[in-house]
Formats: C-alpha cells, sequence, structure tokens
C-alpha cells in the first residue's frame, strides 16, 4: 500500500495516481504536518508536489525535515517524488532528493510531470512506480551515491 502525501496544487493528479496504483491513502501535506500521527506506518511513499518558481514548496520541505526526520524509516522499503510542473521541475526533485537524505531516506523515482499529464501519462508514471526501478533526477550523482552505500531497497 502506498501512503502519499500530496500539496493542494496537486490534488487532482495526486488521486488520478492514487486510483491507477489501487491500494494508496492520500494526505494533503497540511494535515500530514498538522497530525503525522494518522500516516500510521508506512512501507511505500509517495510525494506529489508542485514547484514553488524552482524550487520546493515550503510546506513539503517542512513535512520531509519534521515528519520524515522525526520517523522511524527501517521500514520503508520505497519511495517516489513526483513534481507537477510546466514545463520543467527547476530544482524541486534535486531538493526532495538532498532533505530526504538528510532525514535518513531516498526517493527510488524522482519524475517530473505536467499539469496537463494525460491519462497515458500517468498511466506510464503508475508504471515506473509499481516497477521500483531506480530512476532519480538528472544530474544528481550524490543522491545516487548515497543510495548505493546505503543499500536503500528498491521493489522488485
Amino acid at each position: 500500500m502506498f501512503t502519499i502525501v500530496y500539496t493542494d496544487k496537486c490534488a487532482k493528479t495526486a488521486k488520478e495516481l492514487s486510483d491507477r496504483l489501487e491500494e494508496s491513502v492520500l494526505f494533503p501535506v497540511e494535515e500530514a504536518l498538522s497530525s503525522p500521527e494518522n500516516l500510521g506506518d508506512f512501507d511505500n511513499l509517495g510525494l506529489v508536489f508542485h514547484n514553488d518558481g524552482k524550487s520546493l514548496p515550503l510546506p513539503m520541505q517542512d513535512f520531509i525535515r519534521r515528519v520524515l526526520g522525526n520517523c522511524d524509516l527501517r521500514g520503508l522499503d520505497y519511495m517516489f517524488s513526483v513534481c507537477v510542473c510546466d514545463p520543467k521541475p527547476g530544482h524541486a526533485l534535486k531538493i526532495v532528493e538532498k532533505l530526504c537524505a538528510k532525514a535518513g531516506c531516498a526517493p527510488s523515482l524522482s519524475e517530473s510531470v505536467s499539469p496537463d499529464a494525460t491519462s497515458s501519462d500517468l498511466d506510464s508514471l503508475a508504471s515506473l512506480i509499481k516497477a521500483g526501478d531506480i530512476r532519480l533526477a538528472k544530474g544528481n550523482i550524490g543522491t545516487t551515491f548515497f543510495m548505493l552505500t546505503h543499500g536503500i531497497k528498491t521493489r522488485g
């Protein structure tokens, strides 16, 4: 089962992605920040957010720092991050990877998708998530090294 935390501007994309992943639970980032205990135990986590200029929205940054930074992440099997943006994610995906590394985890999949993504685009994204292949934001050697040296798992 996937736990998907999303920013308000991405509610539609998060819902459509959740439907394609079948078993999943959606949490707005504000709810996850105010009541992190409602997240429960999760072994598969997804972050769906928009880019704020070229960066990551502050509520998602706070979620990663305050909530993930204080969770026991030893049971985390798989994590993905999706930036809903047009045309490019800027540095948002790289920022997620760096903040997650500081919290003790790292996304196995970091992708961007258009706010006007077609059904086919979302089907392809869901297939990538289900496949569990490592796919990081381009040019982030540090996160790749972190994942390899810390044995961070992906679903197989």
